[in-house]
């Protein structure tokens, strides 16, 4: 990756369209949401070379937290915006518009915030509210370790991101209140341990990757109607007991 240039020159609007489409998808439960964010932070790191840490802030209903990001570089300046109760992420998903700051002038708006990223080695931001059905309900974050890293055509690709991922989410909670679902994530977020601890055992058994065990547990949660965090946790238990065999479905 060019990390020089913007996401335009080697990103054509035809190869943007065909990552978001795979990117989105049906969603099943909010264990798939979660997954659906960290890909979306993973896909952001790769594909806009100023993005060094990226994350999801989810922002409503008076809940205020990271929901999945690239690094603990992430956390510690979404932290400083939520300790301060004010900053581009929280100003993203307040507004409902995009915000760009350079953080080598000190920015009137948030002359701590800026501060404080200067502190972290941060000097760009770039964030975009997350929409749904409901409303904002956070905003997609990128960090830049150098000066002036965003640019227009970096927004709208982050635009065309968090536009993919509000309407995925929007679907996914359409038949319940967005503050039950903002609820749900974090939870889901939480109890994220079997999930990973049984992609990992899937990846050494049989060869596939993260997305591959992912979907192959998503696929069993969805045929025995259960969440995808409890097939999981089904699966190293019977992996952890010497029942080893990831088609065993006696249960």
């Amino acid at each position: 990756m060019d990390t020089e240039g913007q996401a335009g020159p080697s990103l054509t609007p035809g190869r943007l369209g065909e990552i978001l489409a795979a990117l989105g998808g049906r969603i099943e439960d909010t264990d798939q949401v979660v997954e659906l964010l960290q890909k979306a932070v993973d896909l952001a790191h790769d594909i806009i070379p100023g993005a060094d840490s990226c994350g999801v802030t989810i922002d409503f209903d008076g809940s205020t937290y990271t929901a999945t990001y690239t690094d603990l570089l992430t956390l510690k300046v979404d932290r400083h915006q939520y300790d301060a109760g004010a900053g581009p992420c929280l100003q993203a998903s307040r507004t409902g518009e995009s915000v760009v700051v350079d953080c080598t002038d000190r920015d009137d708006r948030w002359p701590d915030f800026t501060d404080a990223a200067r502190a972290e080695g941060i000097l760009s931001v770039l964030a975009s509210p997350i929409r749904t059905l409901d409303g904002v309900i956070g905003s997609f974050n990128l960090y830049g370790l150098r000066d002036h890293a965003f640019d227009d055509i970096d927004t709208d690709v982050l635009e065309g991101i968090t536009t993919t991922v509000g309407r995925a989410i929007g679907e996914h909670t359409r038949y319940s209140d967005a503050a039950s679902a903002v609820r749900a994530l974090r939870e889901a977020m939480e109890q994220r341990a079997p999930i990973e601890q049984a992609r990992g055992i899937m990846m050494a058994m049989d060869g596939v990757d993260a997305e591959a065990a992912f979907a192959a547990l998503s696929d069993e949660a969805q045929r025995r109607g259960l969440r995808v965090r409890d097939v999981a946790a089904e699966f190293v238990q019977r992996t952890s007991t010497g029942r080893n065999d990831p088609d065993d479905r006696s249960e």
